[in-house]
């Protein structure tokens, strides 16, 4: 007896299918509603500076920014700051360095908005992999916007290919895509 002459091979696969889509629906709906008691008795308001590029990539440094902005907001653990405020900010302090900015002026920053802290960073790799899965590779880290301290620090490296989960089910084949699993990942060992 042979599964594929009787036809049973597809409603198997199916089922396969549908157990995997059902695990990750759920792991989307964890994240829905805000924590009883967050960590420290109150959320920290973060502030979000542009990223530096040094990928290659015209926009790379753009989506990784907005990228953290989206999956800080989605996170329910932290308050993020309007990036305008960001932009004017630099603006008005003349802060021509992306992804970059003394402590003092952090200090400020931290004064002037009521931020609590600072995510910058850069990002190193942003491949839309032509010919191959595509690459994402981001350097960030939180400073505490009081003490000028670094509280967190995290770098992830990924190719599309990373998560295959069998065959090619899994794969991630666009590099936006990508940095949203790779910022991801970076703020769920947000420790602060």
């Amino acid at each position: 007896m042979n599964f594929f002459s009787k036809g049973i091979y597809w409603p198997l696969v199916a089922v396969f299918l549908a157990v995997l889509a059902g695990g990750g629906c759920s792991a989307l709906r964890q994240g829905g509603a805000l924590p009883a008691e967050p960590k420290g008795g109150a959320f920290k308001k973060i502030a979000v500076l542009p990223f530096n590029n040094i990928s290659g990539r015209k926009d790379a440094g753009s989506i990784v920014t907005n990228t953290y902005l989206t999956e800080l907001f989605k996170s329910n653990r932290f308050r993020v700051e309007e990036p305008g405020n960001i932009l004017q900010f630099m603006m008005q302090e003349r802060i021509g360095t992306i992804g970059e900015m003394e402590i003092e002026r952090i200090r400020i920053l931290g004064k002037r908005l009521k931020v609590d802290g600072v995510v910058a960073g850069t990002v190193e790799e942003f491949d839309d992999g032509r010919g191959g899965p595509p690459v994402v590779s981001v350097v960030a880290r939180l400073i505490d916007s009081e003490s000028g301290r670094i509280v967190w620090s995290g770098q992830n490296k990924k190719r599309g290919d990373d998560y295959i989960i069998i065959f090619d089910f899994g794969e991630i084949r666009s590099a936006t895509a990508l940095a949203q699993r790779v910022v991801r990942e970076m703020i769920s060992t947000i420790e602060w």
